[in-house]
């Protein structure tokens, strides 16, 4: 064994703001070295035509920056290593839609409305990717400017008649076909087909004109290796495309779905736009290799294996799905993993289809080739408590400058200090009468529903002292955690078996949130001893396609190393069934606000 050449993997993550590359070293089982490059996130809020109270946001980033940033980062880790000795690449990234047009150049999805001009001119100034938080297809912007000679009562009513929810037109369209049973029964705005149907509405030569779109993470491996094929995880989870092997006659793209919304087009040259070549992560199909353009853009060698890639959030639950304790064999299909980042993503196989309302799937093949996954979310997490935390009036004067980092060190050991002082059994105990529910961004699960807001539900004239924001912080950070336990509770009512959960990125830094996610759902959480598993997931996808390991469920068993759990804590359970009680009223009510 000693004699042997060193072997190693790559695993490229391309986030919301930032693209990370790590180089996995075999021997070690553990990244040799890592990277990051900061990525543009264009925002533009603009006025729905003709409507002065109404607002949209567009998110869009720029492909050519973040090649860029993949390429560079990938050459990072390379350094110090023969190249010939990494046996494969893998490739994750956010559901983002990429618009790519003639000769395979980008192509500005903002032709209709600029960007703030937050990126740099040139290399970010294209932005042709539709990010995946993006909700422009909430609203059908129509072109109401000719109909401005009309009174006012006259333009508002066709206002009222041209304003609606793509989203909602497609559900309406499609709600007695058997596709909507798997995402939950309704499709999300975070999906591919109502941005496509809002660029067909209101960009209709970019929608014409594009020579094909694409998932980010299908797009870095076409990048790499030229081949255009698509995943099975992007275009099942993100596209609509049906897979369910049980029904072999409706296996595939179904031309009744875009018939019935309005896209048409999307069929035409065997789907040619969309794909028409459909590969399983993971799965034994043909070979693919990074081609010489590729090889000379990453600096790898001509011919190295790239994986058929994940969404990033599936790359994160491929690798805590097979992640170990340390003392039990591993059941992936008892395990729920939680991706944290700016959302936070729940991923849960089963070997056979599980269909529960709210939540997305099942989804066959996935993210574990022939398994059904399951996929919940919470559309803001990371982002709602930084949320909470930077606009509290104690933070803006006395710990800005700290970072967030360190800012939330801070308040962790200041919530312990406090409880200890008030001699409370536990820190948790102190958010006491606040509550706070946790969907400034809609819910995405278990309801699936947009329009819901966030609350705050007890609070008095102290706004403004540390002691106010520590309570506050403590029981957004609750918020969080009895939404995960409302999720828990959705799947388990529909006859899935969680034995445990384990968790990875920002909020598993965080030690207070995961002590408060095990209390308040009772169960352990698992933190792996590898802190980068969304890359690692992509790594595995680079070793799977090299066959260096085995299959992908081998190739995982080896990489995915083992973690800690941290279990609940009994004396909290009492508290924080009561306080679940309470944010499951205030869900209750907030329902009955929006049925009004």
């Amino acid at each position: 064994m000693e004699n042997q050449e060193p072997i190693f993997f790559v695993g490229v993550d391309v986030g919301t703001a930032s693209v990370r590359a790590g180089l996995y070293s075999l021997a070690s089982k553990s990244f040799r070295k890592t990277a990051i490059l900061p990525i543009t996130v264009h925002k533009a809020t603009v006025n729905v035509r003709n409507a002065d109270r109404t607002r949209t946001e567009l998110i869009s980033q720029s492909s050519t920056e973040i090649w860029d940033a993949v390429c560079r980062t990938v050459r990072d880790v390379s350094v110090g290593v023969d190249v010939r000795q990494i046996r494969g690449i893998g490739f994750d990234a956010t559901c983002s839609l990429v618009v790519v047009g003639p000769g395979d150049a980008p192509m500005n999805v903002d032709g209709l409305l600029k960007s703030d001009g937050t990126g740099e001119e040139g290399i970010g100034s294209c932005l042709d990717i539709i990010m995946w938080m993006d909700h422009r297809a909430k609203y059908s912007i129509d072109s109401l400017n000719r109909h401005g000679e009309f009174p006012v009562l006259i333009r508002l009513s066709l206002f009222l008649f041209f304003l609606r929810k793509e989203t909602e037109y497609i559900n309406q369209k499609l709600a007695d076909h058997p596709c909507l049973k798997f995402v939950g029964g309704q499709v999300s705005l975070e999906m591919e087909i109502p941005k496509l149907l809002w660029l067909k509405t209101h960009c209709p030569d970019i929608f014409h004109g594009a020579s094909r779109f694409m998932d980010l993470c299908d797009f870095l491996s076409w990048k790499a290796s030229g081949d255009t094929s698509r995943s099975m995880c992007s275009v099942v989870c993100k596209w609509l495309y049906q897979a369910d092997p049980r029904q072999p006659t409706t296996h595939g793209w179904d031309r009744t779905i875009f018939s019935a919304i309005g896209l048409e087009e999307l069929c035409q040259e065997n789907f040619a736009k969309i794909g028409t070549d459909i590969r399983v992560p993971g799965g034994k199909d043909q070979l693919v290799t990074v081609s010489e353009k590729g090889s000379s853009e990453l600096g790898l060698t001509f011919g190295t294996p790239v994986g058929t890639s994940l969404i990033d959030a599936h790359a994160g639950g491929l690798a805590l799905a097979f992640c170990g304790d340390g003392k039990n064999v591993t059941d992936w299909s008892t395990r729920l993993a939680l991706i944290c980042g700016t959302s936070t993503c729940y991923m849960q196989c089963n070997r056979e289809p599980v269909f529960v309302p709210g939540v997305w799937g099942p989804y066959y093949s996935a993210m574990v080739p022939q398994a059904w996954l399951n996929e919940a979310g919470q559309s803001a997490a990371g982002q709602f408590l930084d949320h909470i935390v930077k606009t509290h009036p104690f933070y803006l004067s006395n710990l800005k400058a700290l970072g967030m980092s360190a800012c939330y060190n801070h308040l962790n050991q200041r919530a312990v200090e406090i409880s200890q002082a008030s001699q409370m059994e536990d820190t948790g105990f102190l958010s006491n009468q606040l509550h706070v529910f946790p969907d400034y961004h809609g819910n995405r699960s278990p309801l699936s529903n947009p329009d819901f807001t966030g609350m705050i539900v007890g609070l008095t004239l102290d706004g403004e002292s540390e002691l106010s924001l520590v309570k506050l912080y403590l029981a957004a950070m609750q918020g969080l955690a009895y939404e995960s336990r409302w999720i828990i509770e959705s799947l388990q009512n529909n006859n899935i078996r969680i034995g445990d959960l384990a968790i990875c990125g920002g909020l598993a830094n965080n030690p207070l949130f995961v002590k408060t996610l095990a209390d308040v759902v009772g169960m352990p959480v698992l933190l792996p001893f590898i802190k980068e598993s969304v890359m690692l997931g992509a790594a595995i996808l680079g070793a799977t396609a090299s066959g260096a390991l085995g299959g992908l469920e081998e190739s995982a068993a080896v990489m995915a190393g083992s973690g800690s759990a941290v279990q609940p804590a009994e004396k909290s359970q009492l508290y924080h069934k009561a306080r679940y009680h309470v944010f499951r009223k205030m869900a209750d009510f907030q329902l009955s606000l929006l049925d009004n």
